[in-house]
């Protein structure tokens, strides 16, 4: 089922926990990679053009660590409440 976990992480980010049943950490990386992430970018992108480039590169750096994290953790099987 460990792989299952991390098949379904590496697809979509925080889905791999929700579906071995840790949904508070799921919801919270869903909500940070696929909203709070790039509405920084964003925000960045409306203050001034050097600024984007900086955040942006640190986005892209972050959200590629940030999504192996995920798929490490979602196969680490360590069930909700354990």
């Amino acid at each position: 089922m460990k792989y299952l976990y991390a098949l379904l992480s590496f697809l979509i980010v925080g889905l791999g926990q929700i579906v071995k049943g840790d949904m508070e950490k799921g919801i919270k990386f869903i909500l940070l990679f696929y909203f709070a992430l790039p509405a920084l970018i964003y925000l960045s992108l409306t203050v001034s053009g050097g600024l984007f480039l900086v955040v942006s590169g640190i986005g892209i750096i972050f959200g590629i660590i940030f999504w192996i994290y995920n798929i490490i953790d979602a196969y680490s099987f360590r069930l909700y409440g354990e």
